[in-house]
């Protein structure tokens, strides 16, 4: 480890038959297959009555909560489902990596880069285009159609200014862009990154092309190692992540699902034709990674591309030989195994959803099964390698008190290659005892706070909850919006105990507390606080009146906080009647780590395209 290194601080993901970590990771072990023929709704919702393909299918893409991100109606309905999607998990990652404590990024230079390949929502959009005419478009469909504008949108949203990007090589797209985006914080040219991937099927036309090309299989599943293995099914959804300095995460109480301790990006020059594979191409790559002086032998469990052919799955083995060699294992094996047999090749996507599975491998200390193999490959030739086909849930030894390390490979269509090193993260670290048993939450709506509400009610009750990190989380690293609430609990079990709710909206919130003890009120916390709302003055010897001109808005009130309570009570009074506080006070730089929490709960309403 080094103050250079570089780590993975955020995660959220929308997958089929997941819509939070812990669903893919029940999924995973489980050893569910996601993928099916094509519903009936999305049927409809492409125009598409003769689409009988078999699809990883993420549910609701039509859905989207426009108003959260002050978007109206009628460009929300333009927009690319594909750009929508990431701007809700982009959210939700950064709030996972504590980065929206403020509500925005004023001035940090932090990058985004997109994977992003296709965009079967366009054609959609030209068809409306034809039989509405132009006069009917909203004035930035170009902008909500093209795959450059996303990585915008993100950056927009967020004020992030470090360089902005789409990257698409294909089914490589998003580790090269998670290579991309680590290239750029070691050179400086930002201080972190929002890396995101997206594959949605709003119409055939994907997996149409798809077949077309050979890609796409002949079987009801994605056969990835097996002898009758001849392509993949094309599934969709999308991850987003967050990379930061190692050094700054443990400053700022990040989580750290993982630590990049290496990759390599080449591409396979000259091959039989463009879209065939390239064994010398794909071996240079793996070579180069561990050039850098990585010991190979800490590697555990490598999340492979699985093209899922007969001729691609045995040179994708026969590239990583090169590297792992038996003779330097033992007996010890390296699981191999590839996500696509669970929810298919997501093309652009399809590296951001291998990551994910390594990471909460490297999490869990298990690994997750590779699914419907029945007879082996036999041009894998396995005998002669350390590697072994995952097809039953194992566990993920450590060894001699090391983290798990574990790495992952893409191979785009082109010929652009990508592998990944990546070592297991720090465990969570307490920051001991809670001074009050209360969480101050708060959400754009009542009924997302409701929502949130229950989720932490839930979460309250897990023996495995830090009460300190989930109470730093929702206080300190999540944004604070209009609806608020104050939840109490009992220490002991964790069951609330009492639950305030309050609305800042349309009310314009002025603060007079009366007979606040005066040694709370020169603490530079409590100023910093109440900045901008009130004026601060010694009215009486040993007793400090925090007073405020209420002025003559109809909608002013009066707060009176009683003298009676704690620091933290009083924040909270604070914060539910809309005043702003410093929490970093009650929850200081490296003390406790952030919590991951559900994905937040969206508004969501219909926005596609209807003519």
């Amino acid at each position: 480890m080094t103050e250079s290194s570089i780590v993975i601080t955020g995660l959220s993901l929308r997958l089929p038959g997941a819509v939070d970590q812990e669903q893919f990771w029940k999924l995973l072990l489980d050893g569910v297959d996601r993928t099916d023929t094509v519903s009936a709704r999305r049927r409809e919702l492409a125009r598409a009555p003769g689409w009988n393909d078999t699809i990883g299918e993420v549910d609701d893409i039509e859905l989207f909560d426009a108003d959260f991100f002050g978007i109206e109606a009628d460009e929300a309905k333009f927009m690319d489902p594909q750009h929508r999607i990431v701007m809700e998990l982009a959210y939700d990652a950064m709030c996972d990596a504590g980065l929206l404590e403020s509500g925005h990024m004023k001035d940090r230079r932090y990058s985004v880069y997109t994977a992003i390949c296709t965009n079967s929502y366009y054609p959609m959009v030209c068809r409306y285009m034809d039989e509405k005419g132009i006069d009917n478009l909203h004035p930035r469909t170009i902008m909500n159609s093209i795959n450059s504008a996303l990585a915008a949108r993100v950056s927009h949203q967020y004020n992030l200014t470090g360089p902005v990007m789409a990257v698409d090589t294909a089914c490589s797209s998003f580790l090269t862009a998670l290579a991309t985006a680590a290239d750029s914080i070691r050179v400086q040219n930002c201080e972190g990154a929002v890396v995101a991937g997206v594959n949605l099927l709003s119409a055939a036309y994907s997996t149409m092309l798809c077949n077309c090309g050979g890609i796409t299989t002949s079987h009801p599943y994605t056969r990835v190692f097996d002898e009758e293995a001849d392509g993949t099914l094309i599934g969709e959804g999308a991850v987003v992540c967050v990379l930061e300095r190692e050094d700054v995460a443990r400053r700022r109480n990040r989580k750290i699902y993982g630590r990049i301790l290496g990759y390599a990006i080449n591409n396979d020059g000259s091959s039989l034709n463009i879209m065939a594979p390239n064994p010398r191409g794909q071996g240079n790559v793996i070579r180069d990674c561990y050039a850098t002086g990585i010991d190979h032998t800490r590697i555990g469990y490598i999340e492979t591309h699985g093209t899922g052919t007969r001729i691609g799955d045995p040179i994708e083995l026969n590239a990583l030989s090169k590297v792992y060699k038996k003779a330097d294992f033992g007996d010890s094996k390296i699981g191999i195994g590839s996500v696509k047999t669970n929810i298919g090749h997501l093309l652009a996507a399809a590296g951001g959803a291998g990551l994910a599975k390594l990471l909460l491998s490297l999490r869990n200390g298990r690994m997750a099964p590779n699914l419907h193999l029945r007879n082996l490959n036999p041009l894998l030739q396995l005998e002669d390698t350390p590697f072994e086909v995952v097809t039953e849930p194992r566990p993920w030894p450590r060894d001699a008190d090391q983290p798990r390390v574990g790495a992952i490979t893409s191979l785009g269509l082109g010929g652009t290659n990508v592998h990944f090193v990546i070592e297991e993260g720090d465990p969570e670290r307490t920051g001991g005892r809670l001074s009050e048993p209360l969480l101050c939450l708060s959400a754009k709506t009542e009924e997302a706070l409701r929502h949130m509400i229950d989720d932490v009610s839930d979460l309250l009750t897990r023996p495995d909850v830090d009460a300190y990190n989930l109470a730093m989380t929702l206080a300190r690293f999540r944004p604070a919006h209009d609806w608020r609430a104050v939840v109490r609990f009992d220490p002991d079990s964790g069951v609330p105990t009492e639950v305030r709710v309050q609305s800042q909206e349309r009310t314009v919130r002025r603060a007079l507390l009366r007979q606040t003890p005066a040694t709370m009120t020169r603490e530079q916390f409590f100023r910093d606080a109440l900045l901008g709302k009130v004026q601060i003055s010694d009215a009486e010897p040993g007793r400090t009146e925090i007073a405020l001109a209420v002025g003559q808005h109809p909608d002013a009130q009066t707060l009176v906080v009683d003298p009676g309570l704690s620091p933290l009570e009083t924040a909270a009074e604070l914060f539910v009647n809309g005043c702003p506080v410093n929490w970093e006070h009650f929850f200081p730089d490296q003390t406790g780590t952030i919590r991951t929490l559900a994905p937040y709960p969206f508004s969501k309403k219909p926005h596609w395209l209807d003519f």
